[in-house]
């Protein structure tokens, strides 16, 4: 399945879906976060492509699980329903901002002839970045924001999301990021995160209201994180313990 669509500045584009393995290399080598969820990321991975240029991938929409795939954030009379995720998307800067519209626009209309029982596409704005723009242009609904905490290390650059610090399920990165948090090498920024959806029917409704779309802000707070070092250490070493 692809779609294709001629476009005033950049020929004929065409939007078709793409292998796992290619969609993973392209997010990593450009996406911002250069990270990959390898548990929910890119059930349904869609690339755009110049008709000049037939082979070469100019960007990738990834769709996924959420988070929390089991939470009931959502009604729809299909028992089956679920909410897919738009985990990671990049667009190489040769097609310009419009792109990326076309590419939300292409690749779900393709998601909705792949996954019968998805109802839903929900989509995070990274506030460091903006606010959403591209989703309003994609005609997705808005449902707030809530606050992020990332974490700096402030010797490497890095950003980390705060959940590394909390889920002890993933162990290496667990203890790498608690031991560093212990000896102070975080600065930690405090960010919105705001959440848009793009319902593919009438009957879904979703746990809250729509809401007008957001004044355009982007950017981030230093702030404090507290803490139970105790806790922390004591977590570190049972799980030091089991290696």
């Amino acid at each position: 399945m692809e779609i294709r669509k001629e476009t005033k500045n950049l020929g004929v584009i065409t939007v078709k879906s793409i292998d796992k393995s290619l969609a993973r290399d392209l997010i990593i080598k450009n996406h911002y976060s250069h990270k990959w969820n390898e548990g929910g990321f890119g059930k349904f991975n869609y690339g755009i492509f110049r008709e000049d240029k037939p082979d070469e991938c100019l960007g990738v929409a990834v769709y996924g699980y959420m988070k929390n795939p089991r939470a009931k954030i959502f009604s729809h009379p299909n028992p089956n329903a679920w909410i897919c995720e738009l985990n990671r998307m990049w667009i190489d800067d040769c097609l310009g901002h419009n792109a990326e519209s076309l590419l939300i626009g292409a690749s779900i209309k393709l998601l909705k002839k792949a996954g019968k029982n998805i109802v839903a596409v929900q989509s995070f704005a990274d506030g460091r970045l903006g606010c959403g723009t591209i989703y309003k242009a994609a005609n997705f609904k808005y449902y707030g924001f809530h606050y992020t905490r990332f974490l700096e290390n402030i010797r490497t650059g890095e950003f980390v999301h705060e959940q590394i610090f909390t889920n002890s399920t993933s162990l290496t990165g667990y203890l790498r990021a608690n031991v560093c948090y212990l000896v102070g090498d975080f600065r930690v920024w405090q960010v919105k995160t705001y959440r848009y959806i793009y319902p593919f029917d009438d009957r879904f409704r979703f746990r809250i209201p729509e809401q007008p779309y957001p004044a355009y802000e982007k950017g981030m707070q230093q702030t404090e994180w507290i803490r139970d070092t105790t806790t922390i250490k004591k977590n570190i070493i049972y799980l030091l313990k089991k290696i």
